[in-house]
């Protein structure tokens, strides 16, 4: 599941975040073997053939699977040869499986320069800048300064900065201010509204650039970094901001008006690797195998730690002060958690020594997906259930870097749009035990798993009858399963609808159900390994979506969407 973060307020507000948790617990769950080479896999949905394929897919050999990666290629080629074994019909680029992504690496080029007052200003030395075009140059724009970055006090109206370059101090923190909570309230969603409606954004790096930030780059699909509709960013000297504003920044008032500018600014692009794998199941009536029930879940995760860890070390941390893994803040322990941490690690010294350990394995995150997509692959195409509908198999690449691939097939699908019916997405399938946190309700309150454990997310949001439907599988197929719906309330904080796959379907009217077992203390962490996944809840998730898209694919009718649709350009509202 992607992290959903500000990359700028990650660059401008440093220090840890505290939060207030949970209960700690005094002892870590049991433990499956480190590796595991298991039989043959069988048609039915089975939790030892999902053990088998996930200490393949997740194992450290795998590198973490981060897309642009070869060992995302690595991951994708092990899926693609599964698909292409149970004899599916591939639906990808010319006649295979792979969908590949036009993604490309973009770095500043310091030919770029910025004109102010018949002064010119070279790149690199005065500027960097990030923007949606190859070539883009601002000539005039008016020039409003607004304060400092991320002063939501006296902000200007929408009307009063469109057309205009918003210029920006440095971020200066309130006394207490806590950025977790900052980002959550309605005064950061108005700022961010407020540059997103503006023509550009200028702030200041100091009295140099940092030679590294003139080096970075930025990785995206091609298509985002050809559109003109993104805003240009600057990151300028302080002599250019003064020569911006007309005096020291320190000495004009919020809402003065600059001098106008011109920026000549040019990016190298350089192609990467990245490919969604597509595959179809026709469906038994030919009067409706035209139409398609896509089900999908995400092929990558987040490659290599730059530092190796002490495995059990973090995992004990993570377990008693970071319940949520990477969506928990990472602040300093209190003493009573000390305590339990010592306690704990220091029975795990009395059976093993520590192991160093650098790889994001991703068994949960999306590996647990990835696995039961293939086993739901292998009961329909070894299976004597073939629905009427046709079923569309999709392993998207990216996920992790912004829905790349759900948001490239979405908008050039391999089938006609309009075909499919609905989208069944699956992202952390695995887990879901009683002491997991699996997110936050509403008001911050801690989530916990336990028997029976599935969270539904967006399952009504555009078909009520989608919603009622996974609710009459579960009953009548007696799997038991309790479902939350706390995490889909609309205006969750932690934004889970909009954070997966099923998003990108959904912004095309497309009913979507997102299964989730949701988060844990191993998110986001090298302690995603296979030997903590739960396959017995793996399989029962696994036999849902593949009895619900076996009802969806029999229906007599289109699934009906019953609530507005939104617009597929627009944002994603939670």
């Amino acid at each position: 599941m992607i992290r959903i973060r500000s990359l700028a307020l990650a660059l401008l507000v440093p220090g840890a975040l505290i939060a207030q948790q949970g209960e700690a617990p005094r002892e870590l769950p049991r433990e499956l073997p480190l590796k595991y080479s298991g039989p043959p896999t069988k048609p039915e949905i089975l939790p030892g053939d999902l053990m088998t394929r996930l200490y393949i897919f997740a194992d450290d050999s795998m590198g973490g699977r981060q897309v642009l990666t070869d060992y995302n290629l690595k991951g994708t080629a092990y899926i693609e040869r599964e698909v292409r074994k149970l004899g599916l019909k591939p639906a990808g680029d010319s006649g295979g499986f792979f969908q590949n992504l036009p993604v490309v690496r973009r770095t500043f080029d310091t030919a770029s320069t910025i004109t102010i007052g018949g002064t010119t200003y070279k790149g690199g030395a005065d500027l960097i800048a990030m923007t949606g075009g190859r070539v883009h140059q601002l000539s005039g724009a008016p020039v409003l300064f607004i304060g400092a970055v991320y002063d939501t006090t006296a902000m200007p109206s929408l009307a009063d900065v469109r057309g205009k370059v918003l210029v920006a101090g440095p971020f200066v923190p309130t006394p207490g201010f806590n950025g977790q909570a900052f980002v959550r309230t309605n005064g950061f969603r108005a700022y961010q509204e407020m540059l997103e409606a503006s023509a550009g954004l200028v702030t200041t790096a100091g009295e140099q650039i940092p030679p590294a930030q003139v080096q970075q780059a930025t990785t995206q699909p091609q298509e985002l970094m050809a559109s003109e509709d993104e805003i240009v960013s600057l990151l300028v000297t302080r002599r250019v901001m003064d020569a911006l504003l007309g005096a020291p920044i320190a000495s004009v008032a919020k809402g003065a008006a600059g001098k106008p500018f011109t920026t000549e600014l040019r990016f190298n692009d350089a192609p990467l690797p990245g490919r969604n794998v597509v595959a179809i199941l026709p469906g038994s009536d030919a009067r409706l195998r035209g139409e398609y029930i896509t089900i999908g879940a995400h092929n990558d995760h987040i490659g290599f730690r730059q530092r190796p860890v002490d495995h059990d070390s973090l995992r004990v941390f993570n377990e008693v002060v970071r319940p949520q893994g990477a969506d928990s803040p990472n602040r300093p322990p209190t003493a009573e958690e000390t305590t339990r941490i010592r306690e704990m690690l220091d029975s795990l010294r009395k059976i093993r020594p520590a192991r160093p350990d650098s790889i994001n394995n991703g068994a949960d995150d999306d590996g647990s997906g990835s696995v039961s997509l293939l086993e739901i692959a292998e009961a329909f195409a070894k299976g004597s259930v073939k629905p009427k509908r046709s079923i569309l198999f999709i392993w998207h690449a990216g996920e992790e870097a912004g829905l790349w691939g759900s948001t490239y097939f979405t908008d050039h699908p391999t089938v006609p749009r309009d075909s499919i019916i609905a989208e069944l997405n699956m992202d952390m399938v695995g887990r879901g035990g009683a002491s997991d946190v699996t997110g936050e309700d509403k008001d911050g309150k801690l989530l916990y798993g336990g028997p029976g454990y599935l969270q539904l997310v967006g399952s009504r949001r555009l078909s009520t009858e989608l919603g009622d439907l996974v609710e009459a599988v579960n009953a009548e197929k007696n799997l038991g399963f309790k479902f939350d719906y706390a995490i889909d309330a609309n205006g969750h904080p932690q934004n889970i609808y909009c954070r997966s796959d099923h998003a990108e379907y959904a912004r095309y009217g497309i009913p979507v159900v997102f299964f989730t077992t949701g988060g844990h203390a191993d998110y986001h962490q090298v302690t995603d390994e296979p030997q903590y996944i739960d396959y017995e809840r793996m399989a029962q998730v696994s036999k849902l979506v593949f009895e619900s898209a076996v009802k969806v694919g029999n229906l007599d009718h289109r699934v009906v969407v019953d609530h507005a649709k939104p617009d597929p350009k627009g944002a994603c509202v939670q």
